[in-house]
């Protein structure tokens, strides 16, 4: 049973043997908590959580650590998950926090406390970083599962990722994302918030999505538009994505007929009608059906690849395969030393015969189909079936041979292709841990796959020097997808002769420019063209052409636009306690007038959720709201309650069944609110609060894009809507065209 090291460092010291949960159920079997998250959160950790550590992350304050066993079922791995309370004061390195800006939650209070839920990379050495370190929006590879939920409820998925533990049974990004949903709808969360920023082959998944499906990924979930980049709205989300889905396959046909992409477009959009078993109308349709079909890995290389030289079955990888094929001398000396009783030069002649019938038919052959055909040379049937039972990997002359398992017939065939390197020579991605690098095998393995998906994509457009990328050009465009350019630039350095999957990218000198510049090709020597039959070309072909590319309409452009401008998706869960005995209210601060005049130019913070008692006075309501509103937020430590609003009696002996109804929301007015610290709000610290947003695009809040403030009136506004592009650095000295016009007016009229 595997587990992780650092999981068992930490179990060392233990007085108790820990108990371990099962990963698919373990979501179902979490107590149903009542109250609300602040407490929740205290019970899950004392009755799931085996505190392991108390970690000083951030200056001066110690952070709790607990680990929770869960079992993948399927193969008897054991992993973690870590819960890491984080307190939040004024030693904090980074007290605010990026993700509640960009989702529009900045007016939010600073909470004292913020818990992270995290499952790190199968066989990372160093599960438990300093993350309070890295408060950014870049998107986290490097963990299995990365969440986040602040004490008053409200919190953020940060990162979901596939497990992957060399076997065909892993546990997949839905199977990690039921357990997060779980988790949180158990602990009563209030609302969580994602960032839809993956990336396929340098397509945006939530534009192809949320065509498909009108709705993100994370939908499935019950995530929806949360907030918009750029001054998009959810009518404006939800109009271009049904504009876009509704777009009608023959309109596109006959829109694109007489360009330079219509011909394929048609082709595309043929070929999927005729192998769909019902009607394809829209885009919508046709996407749906392309998502669904290439999960199908098998089926569709054989019906998308009638052409190809060796269709694709299931078969092991060709890095597996790769790795120890038998050369003839080999081969021949280990089945003559075994139960053989033919001579070597009858099973060389035989060898030499199936060699030449595969060449000949250059495609794969079933067992029976080259036995039947050796039958016309070989008299003897017994040696044939001997020798195809003895081929697993064969490397004869120039060529491999290869035994596989055809997934749609069951039956046992043989296939030969060239080859074009020495196999001693070439290595796997699995080398690249060999190496002992400071990164977990799951990232170098993804890093390296995204090398592999940009040289194949460059090689589709760029015929010049065999597609081959300058290591520059391929670092930078690397770096979109791969934040660590420090892991980017070791895989670039071992790169020689890796093998990945079914290619092989190789590392050279151009003569010419004396620059190292790197190429791929397939190990049949196939081209990446978008002729090949690969359905995930065709998605590109249509994501590039058809929803960036769309000619003369720039309204399909401008839709597609608005979609990728759309990447917070929020899930809110309602609050609900099914019990007689108890009741919900949501206490609201409500600031004096002239805080309201003065201070406060945000939209008021959410309240907090109290379960109390149907019978309890609303005396001892001001109470348990002081309470409350003290343990959850930073603002709050001497705040007192001197006023409840918002019910049909004020008196501190009305009883609350008699003044509010369950789940109504109440306001709190007192002193003691401290206004003036900096960790007030999670979007703004010090003067940065009364800083205002006035972009040309619509935006009045910061929603995480790249702004410029105009050094004439201090409003901020996206560089991209100034006219900055994204790859240009902020100028040093910026004036808005308001401000500039006002003052060539002022200069003209003097």
């Amino acid at each position: 049973m595997a587990t992780l090291e650092a999981c068992i460092k930490n179990n060392t010291n233990r007085k108790r043997k820990q108990r371990i949960f099962e990963f698919k159920s373990f979501g179902k079997s979490v107590t149903d908590f009542s109250g609300p998250f602040r407490d929740n959160i205290r019970s899950f950790l004392d009755e799931y959580g085996e505190q392991i550590e108390q970690r000083q992350l951030t200056g001066a304050v110690s952070n709790n650590v607990w680990s929770t066993l869960l079992l993948c079922e399927s193969n008897g791995a054991i992993f973690p998950l870590y819960t890491i309370e984080e307190h939040i004061n004024d030693q904090s390195l980074r007290p605010l926090c990026c993700h509640c800006k960009s989702v529009g939650w900045g007016h939010h209070f600073v909470c004292k406390r913020r818990y992270r839920f995290m499952i790190p990379s199968y066989g990372d050495k160093q599960p438990l970083k300093d993350h309070d370190q890295k408060n950014s929006l870049e998107l986290d590879e490097s963990h299995i599962l990365h969440g986040l939920i602040h004490c008053n409820g409200f919190g953020h998925l940060i990162s979901i990722n596939k497990l992957e533990l060399d076997s065909s049974n892993s546990l997949t990004e839905t199977d990690v994302m039921n357990l997060w949903d779980s988790i949180c709808n158990s602990l009563k969360t209030r609302k969580v918030s994602v960032a839809d920023v993956k990336l396929e082959r340098s397509m945006e998944l939530r534009l192809i999505h949320g065509v498909a499906f009108r709705s993100s990924w994370f939908g499935n979930w019950g995530y929806k538009f949360g907030h918009g980049s750029f001054g998009v709205t959810e009518d404006k989300y939800t109009g271009a994505v049904g504009f876009l889905a509704e777009l009608h396959l023959d309109n596109i046909i006959n829109d694109l007929k007489n360009t330079y992409h219509g011909k394929k477009t048609q082709q595309i959009i043929s070929k999927y009608r005729e192998l769909s078993e019902t009607r394809l109308f829209s885009l919508s349709d046709l996407l749906q059906f392309l998502l669904e079909f290439k999960l199908s890995g098998d089926t569709e290389s054989q019906i998308l690849a009638p052409s190809r030289k060796i269709p694709k079955h299931e078969r092991a990888t060709f890095e597996e395969d790769i790795q120890n094929p038998k050369c003839l001398d080999e081969f021949l000396i280990s089945i003559t030393n075994s139960d053989c009783r033919w001579p070597q030069r009858r099973v060389e002649y035989s060898i030499d015969v199936i060699v030449k019938l595969l060449k000949q038919k250059n495609v794969a052959m079933s067992r029976h189909e080259l036995r039947e055909s050796a039958r016309q040379f070989i008299g003897d049937t017994g040696l044939i079936d001997f020798v195809l039972k003895s081929i697993n990997v064969l490397c004869y002359d120039n060529y491999i041979i290869r035994r596989v398992v055809n997934s749609l017939t069951k039956l046992v065939e043989f296939e030969i292709h060239e080859m074009t390197e020495d196999p001693k020579n070439i290595k796997s991605v699995s080398s690249l841990w060999k190496l002992e690098p400071r990164w977990p095998k799951q990232r170098l393995e993804k890093t390296a796959k995204v090398i592999a998906n940009i040289l194949k994509e460059h090689k589709i457009t760029n015929t010049r020097r065999n597609g081959a990328m300058s290591r520059k050009d391929l670092r930078n465009m690397a770096s979109k997808y791969v934040g660590d350019t420090g892991l980017i630039d070791f895989v670039l350095k071992s790169i020689d002769k890796l093998s990945i999957g079914n290619q092989i990218i190789t590392r050279m000198k151009n003569p010419l420019t004396r620059l190292m510049e790197f190429e791929i090709r397939d190990q049949n020597n196939e081209e990446f063209d978008e002729e090949n039959g690969d359905v995930y070309g065709d998605i590109l072909f249509l994501y590039r052409n058809v929803l960036l590319g769309y000619p003369w309409w720039n309204s399909v452009s401008e839709a597609s636009r608005v979609v990728l401008n759309s990447k917070y998706f929020v899930k809110k869960w309602e609050f609900e306690v099914k019990s007689n005995e108890s009741m919900t209210l949501t206490c609201r601060v409500l600031p004096s007038f002239d805080e309201l005049e003065t201070e406060l130019t945000r939209q008021l913070p959410p309240g907090e959720v109290v379960v109390v008692s149907p019978w309890m006075t609303v005396g001892e309501l001001r109470e348990v709201a002081q309470y409350a509103l003290r343990d959850t937020y930073c603002v709050m430590d001497k705040f007192v309650v001197s006023q409840i609003g918002g019910l049909k009696g004020i008196k501190d002996e009305v009883v609350l069944s008699c003044a509010v109804e369950a789940g109504a929301q109440v306001w709190v007015r007192g002193s003691g609110l401290d206004l003036g610290t900096t960790l007030r709000y999670e979007g703004y610290d010090g003067d940065a609060v009364e800083s205002r947003v006035d972009c040309l695009c619509g935006a009045r809040d910061d929603d995480g894009e790249r702004m410029v403030a105009c050094d004439e009136c201090h409003v901020w506004r996206h560089t991209r809507c100034c006219g900055i592009e994204d790859d240009e650095g902020a100028p040093v000295e910026f004036v808005c065209g308001d401000c500039d016009a006002k003052s060539k007016s002022e200069l003209l009229s003097q």
